[in-house]
């Protein structure tokens, strides 16, 4: 490290050097014995952590999960600005110390300072020697300031596909079965530390049911979003084939423990052990072995809960909560269809929802896709309260013969976790 020259030229001596304000650290808290000097000029991320502070009279904050306090000391505390950047939550630069402590517990002291190079901002002195926590810290800021407008999903015994983050679907759910899995979900990751300080084990498991069409999927990637953009978890997911074998699921877990906190998603979980290679002994191993795996949630689906290996959801801490998805009642097909036929009239919408008993929120989505392609065929190319009904007299004929076993449902009423 260059301490006195910028491009091979000497410049004039200016402020610390790393050993200076070392000694300077040391006089001003004693309990810190080691110090690293962490330079920033030539890593992707560290360069936002100038940006924490923000401008004003700031003491504390939050930033990409940490929470950050000034620690009072002899050096001088202020935040600078260039003046060009008018957003008062971004500050170009600032010096004096902070105490940073993550969402697990994770503490340490960061120093900012004037360099013997006349800059401030390029090097900092954190009272730890775990540069991995440091760059790791680095990285969460950095995403904070500059989030990610779409999240990968990492797949096993499939493609890798991508999700965006600001493409959030409507969500249509009794609002107490909603509030309650957001809870548990989100409880999970934003309390990690909670759980080590209670001794209780930071892994659980949590199994949607219900027909089909009833919104689990559509839930699931809700929570994958949020579950990103609130607590930076990677999500992993298993394509299940008759070819999945045990090493693919071992694999899935192996992958999602080294990214923790992380969201692995298990859909047709009934099919799991019965239409592909894996072994019910394997799989209990990686739901509930002795292995800790700490930091990972488990979020599985099924349409048919009576084909779920009884092992799996009568003992917690392989599935410790069961939610089930109802059919929507018609209030709800009332709310779903007003929504999705915007602009007919309500007694239409009434009919319909009156006429729609035992419809998933799959087939009321099919009702407006084929409202929708009859009204292609007219001009002006408008869904009228006529097509609205003749999509549904074409569907109540497709559901009822589907009800007799006459023809199987439309395919995609599945549960099949999708980007679309």
């Amino acid at each position: 490290m260059n301490c006195f020259y910028v491009a091979y030229l000497p410049v004039p001596r200016r402020g610390f050097t790393p050993v200076e304000a070392a000694e300077f650290l040391k006089r001003e808290f004693p309990d810190a014995s080691q110090w690293t000097c962490w330079d920033i000029t030539h890593t992707p991320h560290g360069r936002a952590v100038g940006k924490i502070v923000g401008k004003g009279d700031h003491k504390q904050g939050k930033v990409g999960g940490w929470t950050w306090t000034r620690v009072p000391c002899s050096y001088p505390e202020f935040a600078l600005w260039d003046g060009y950047d008018i957003d008062p939550a971004k500050s170009d630069d600032w010096v004096g110390t902070l105490r940073v402590e993550g969402a697990t517990g994770e503490t340490f002291m960061l120093f900012s300072f004037l360099n013997s190079l006349g800059c401030i901002g390029q090097w900092y002195m954190a009272s730890t020697l775990d540069v991995a926590l440091l760059d790791r810290f680095a990285q969460d800021v950095h995403r904070h300031f500059h989030p990610p407008q779409k999240l990968t999903v990492h797949v096993r015994g499939g493609p890798t596909f991508s999700l965006e983050l600001s493409d959030e679907e409507k969500i249509f759910l009794p609002p107490a079965l909603r509030e309650d899995i957001e809870r548990q979900v989100f409880s999970f990751f934003q309390n990690a530390g909670d759980y080590e300080r209670l001794r209780l084990r930071h892994r659980r498991g949590f199994l949607f049911v219900g027909p089909p069409g009833t919104g689990k999927t559509l839930l699931l990637r809700h929570l994958v979003r949020q579950c990103h953009v609130r607590f930076r978890v990677t999500a992993f997911m298993l394509t299940i084939a008759k070819d999945t074998r045990d090493d693919d699921v071992i694999e899935l877990f192996q992958s999602a423990a080294r990214c923790t906190p992380a969201l692995i998603m298990l859909e047709d979980l009934d099919s799991l052990t019965q239409e592909s290679r894996v072994s019910r002994a394997n799989l209990l191993a990686q739901l509930d072995g002795l292995e800790p795996k700490s930091g990972l949630l488990v979020i599985g689906s099924t349409n048919h809960p009576g084909d779920v290996d009884p092992a799996l959801v009568h003992r917690p801490s392989r599935f410790d909560r069961v939610w089930h998805f109802p059919l929507p009642n018609l209030p709800m097909r009332r709310e779903y269809l007003a929504w999705a036929f915007d602009g007919l009239d309500d007694s239409t919408v009434d009919r319909l929802a009156r006429n729609t008993g035992d419809w998933s929120f799959a087939y009321l989505n099919e009702l407006r896709t084929t409202a929708a392609i009859l009204a292609m065929e007219r001009t002006p190319l408008a869904i009228t309260s006529d097509l609205a009904e003749r999509a549904h007299d074409l569907l109540a004929a497709q559901f009822d013969a589907g009800k007799k076993n006459h023809i199987a449902p439309p395919s995609d009423v599945g549960v099949g976790f999708r980007a679309a």
